[in-house]
């Protein structure tokens, strides 16, 4: 009997129109992943990727997540982070990934959804999750 391998753990999070993103801490050591002032990522060992939706790229990506993506078209990505996409570059229940939707108005109404990937399979000896 083939054992179903476990699946990644997936959240969506949408904030209220006209709220700022929110600035997303790892789960793990709650470090911030992005730099407010600088603008840029700041990840920690936890962080599998950061994807985000406006600019329809990663803002980061591990050595690890590039290596199980390797072989998977950027053009399939196209905003999609899906459970399949996660499942087939080998993440189980060990990945979290978190989508936040947030919006506000520009020249009308727009909405804009970023991915957090965190790796719990990456804890060392001794961490505490």
């Amino acid at each position: 009997m083939a054992v179903k391998k476990s699946r990644p753990q997936y959240a969506q999070i949408e904030q209220p129109f006209g709220c700022e993103p929110p600035v997303v801490h790892c789960p793990i050591c709650g470090q911030a992943t992005v730099d407010i002032e600088g603008g840029g990522a700041t990840p920690c060992p936890h962080l599998a990727f950061i994807y985000i939706g406006a600019a329809n790229e990663y803002g980061f990506t591990s050595v690890d997540f590039e290596r199980r993506t390797e072989d998977n078209d950027d053009e399939e990505v196209d905003f999609e982070i899906s459970l399949e996409f996660l499942s087939n570059a080998g993440y189980g229940n060990n990945l979290l990934a978190l989508e936040v939707t947030y919006g506000g108005m520009a020249c009308g109404p727009v909405w804009y959804t970023d991915i957090y990937g965190f790796d719990y399979g990456s804890l060392v000896k001794g961490e505490k999750s």
